[in-house]
């Protein structure tokens, strides 16, 4: 158990810092081979592995650091960071990982990591034990892009009707970073009727309608012609009552 205590400090770690901490690749491999056969460690995939605490015979790290050591760029992301964050309503098992550098998904300990692509690089905080996690402002946004793909728009607006306070400065500077005319617009949209709740200005309100441009566009896909219905203020085309189905759980007869 030479390294185990080493090992556990950091929790999940690759085997380039076992081979730092021993001293040779040769070294390091049997070590990590007898580790893993004595339950000291349990490999994560392949260069990837952690900690087991002897105490529950658990990996010690989290799904959140796991998915920060996949590759030097890895961010947790999207419904993934909603749920660090607590703000998540329907549970997942999924861990969407925001990475400049390409990786299969894979699954391990109950979750199936997998590789999104980067759109800006800032809004990402660090947590006590290492992990990188988008914070609120850009989980926000980058669910608005990707929600056809991630989450869907329920799960979305209720993650964001979970968040007691957003901060418009980040969010003007991420929104510029990604200069996306349609994120402004689905932005502008989504949060106008979180406004009172989110004590969001009328400043940002216009500035993501003058950001948006003058195209008109679906907010979403597979909208048959019947249920749409076309928002003039924002130029999005939106299924009809699309507040009460997805706030009150689908019932398109649902009370206000």
């Amino acid at each position: 158990m030479k390294y185990y205590e080493a090992f556990l400090q950091q929790r999940c770690f690759r085997f380039e810092d076992a081979v730092r901490l021993i001293g040779s690749e040769n070294a390091a491999l049997t070590t990590l081979r007898q580790y893993i056969k004595k339950g000291y460690i349990v490999k994560i995939r392949r260069g990837l592995y952690a900690a087991v605490n002897l105490l529950d015979h658990e990996p010690a790290a989290s799904q959140y650091l796991i998915a920060s050591k996949l590759t030097d760029t890895a961010v947790v992301s999207h419904h993934a960071a909603f749920a660090y964050h607590g703000y998540a309503n329907q549970v997942s098992y999924e861990i969407g990982v925001t990475s400049e550098t390409k990786f299969n998904p894979f699954s391990f300990g109950g979750f199936r990591y997998r590789r999104l692509a980067p759109q800006i690089r800032q809004g990402v905080i660090r947590t006590a034990d290492g992990a990188r996690i988008t914070d609120v402002e850009r989980t926000v946004l980058d669910s608005v892009n990707d929600f056809e793909n991630d989450m869907g728009f329920e799960e979305l607006l209720q993650c964001i009707s979970s968040i007691p306070v957003l901060n418009e400065k980040k969010l003007s500077a991420y929104l510029s970073e990604y200069d996306k005319c349609f994120l402004y617009q689905k932005t502008g949209f989504i949060l106008e009727h979180f406004q009172n709740e989110l004590a969001v200005s009328d400043g940002f309100l216009a500035l993501c309608k003058e950001r948006a441009g003058n195209s008109s566009r679906y907010l979403m896909g597979g909208i048959p012609k019947n249920k749409m219905e076309f928002s003039a203020k924002w130029r999005l085309t939106i299924p009809k009552n699309v507040w009460n189905n997805t706030m009150n759980g689908g019932d398109e007869n649902a009370d206000v």
